[in-house]
């Protein structure tokens, strides 16, 4: 029980490292031609995979939480929508700040847990499962938080985006969907499969159950 233990809090500790400085620094871009490929996200799903569903919801509120620092320290497009002008924060953005920053992040460990652990019990290999997992966590990222801004939003949304009207918004966003959320679905399976495949080889070389529930070791 001890090893377990003390391997799930390693495993708390390093992904959440790892969430704070892609998140806080340049490392979570991937600079294209063509597009900005976010990768923040990409410890989240993998840790989500290890950790289980607890442990997903936790590094996605680590997520969440590098996000707001960086409405702060990097103020963006969003940002703006999320803090409102100076003067005028109000119990409106402080909801904005919840279900556009953190309720995304969140979602992006729950349900590349569930999928994970869902696909598991059909893919013995675990190769699909953990590109299905990249998948949904990643597309996850990108459509709650856009939808949220959408519905909550909408008319500083549009203003962002320099459209007008649900269709001109609803155009935004699938393009937005269909170029940066697929590069970054795909650079998260492309880097989430050797990583992830990598630690749950070691767990089975080691005899180490899994630590994605509360059975223990049986060194």
């Amino acid at each position: 029980m001890q090893h377990a233990a003390i391997r799930r809090l390693v495993m708390y500790a390093l992904f959440s490292a790892m969430i704070l400085l892609l998140g806080l620094t340049p490392l979570g871009f991937i600079r294209l031609p063509i597009a900005s490929i976010v990768t923040v996200h990409i410890p989240v799903v993998i840790g989500a995979m290890m950790l289980g569903v607890k442990g997903g919801a936790f590094l996605g509120f680590i997520f969440g939480l590098t996000s707001l620092i960086n409405c702060f320290i990097a103020p963006d497009a969003i940002a703006a929508i999320c803090l409102g002008q100076a003067g005028s924060f109000g119990l409106y953005n402080l909801f904005l700040i919840v279900i556009v920053l953190f309720v995304p992040r969140v979602l992006v460990g729950v349900f590349s847990a569930l999928v994970f652990k869902l696909v598991s019990k059909i893919d013995k290999t675990r190769l699909f499962s953990i590109g299905a997992s990249a998948v949904v966590g990643s597309l996850t990222n990108t459509i709650f938080l856009l939808g949220a801004l959408a519905l909550f939003a909408f008319e500083p949304a549009c203003a962002a985006f320099g459209v007008s009207g649900a269709s001109g918004l609803f155009a935004a966003i699938l393009g937005v969907i269909s170029l940066n959320g697929v590069l970054e679905a795909v650079a998260a399976v492309v880097i989430c499969l050797p990583i992830a495949k990598a630690l749950l080889f070691y767990d089975e070389k080691y005899g180490i159950k899994d630590i994605r529930t509360n059975d223990t070791t049986t060194e």
